[in-house]
């Protein structure tokens, strides 16, 4: 008897992990299959940036490598950011990723007052979010933890291209 509740339990533990991986899987899917997602709510208790960027996510997977995509503006200005779904899909994590400024040493960028824009909402923005709906052409985040806005509540929706 005592086997079988420890079998039992055994695998219905391995049911949950296998659950848990799947809604995970089910959400970073949606993001890359995607590619291109317009921001377009970027708010900070309510008040809506004046520039609202475009994010493009590349295939990756999650269990093998650090997802990364592009925060990009619409001057042209980019910056990378890495991303990942937790808690069963239900917690998005932004972290800005600076670039390596010897990588860039000697090189003019036409773009560079925008990639700074660019680079400096990417890192305002990091921070753990709770997704608050998650669908193929829409998904959309809030936070009071991120980097630049500690304490105040931040929205971002997202939408398909």
């Amino acid at each position: 008897m005592k086997k079988s509740i420890a079998f039992l339990s055994t695998v219905a533990i391995a049911i949950f992990v296998v659950a848990a991986c799947s809604k995970t899987n089910k959400a970073t899917k949606r993001l890359i299959r995607a590619g291109e997602w317009k921001v377009t709510e970027l708010s900070v208790d309510g008040t809506n940036e004046a520039e609202l960027p475009k994010w493009e996510f590349s295939n990756c997977d999650p269990y093998e490598e650090v997802c990364v995509a592009k925060w990009e503006n619409d001057e042209g200005g980019h910056a990378d950011f890495a991303w990942q779904f937790n808690k069963d899909g239900a917690e998005f994590t932004i972290s800005h990723q600076a670039e390596d400024e010897d990588a860039h040493a000697g090189h003019e960028h036409e773009h560079d007052h925008a990639t700074e824009e660019a680079a400096a909402q990417a890192y305002a923005f990091s921070g753990k979010y709770s997704v608050v709906e998650s669908d193929k052409n829409k998904m959309s985040f809030t936070s009071t933890s991120t980097v630049g806005y500690p304490g105040q509540t931040v929205v971002i929706v997202i939408e398909k291209k």
